[in-house]
């Protein structure tokens, strides 16, 4: 016994006006318009947080080979004696008299609130060790360090 629906049912195919062929019917409800609005802002926020962490990784590899040179580069590392470091440029200038009247070439530079005191100019350490034991007698602090 058939009863009768109360309800119609949809179609699988739909008929085309143009020809007797059935043809999919195609639904146009994109990916994008079915998610809810704070889930579009979480994975607006998970994607910048990834393409931050990837443009903070390719930064920081490019700055680690920015740093290096070359093995055929033409920059030699060059190396100083570090006499002593002041605070105060009128005793850092004294410094600086009394090193170049007793034949030495002395070179200052500035570090944060600190003015560093050198001496000479070295290709590799091993040149600058015997002027360091020399100088070691009057400054007990100084070491070598890299231009």
């Amino acid at each position: 016994m058939a009863q009768k629906q109360d309800y119609a049912q949809p179609e699988l195919f739909t008929q085309s006006a143009d020809s007797g062929q059935y043809k999919p019917q195609i639904r146009k409800n994109p990916f994008f318009l079915r998610i809810r609005n704070y889930e579009k802002a979480m994975l607006l926020i998970m994607g910048m947080a990834l393409l931050s962490i990837i443009s903070f990784s390719i930064g920081v590899e490019k700055g680690r080979h920015a740093g290096l040179p070359g093995k055929n580069s033409a920059i030699q590392d060059s190396y100083t004696i570090q006499v002593a470091a002041f605070k105060n440029r009128e005793l850092l200038l004294r410094q600086a008299q009394l090193l170049a009247k007793n034949g030495f070439s002395p070179v200052a530079f500035t570090k944060g609130d600190y003015f560093i005191l050198c001496v000479g100019k070295f290709s590799n350490q091993e040149s600058a060790q015997f002027l360091l034991n020399q100088l070691q007698k009057t400054y007990a602090n100084c070491r070598i360090r890299r231009l």
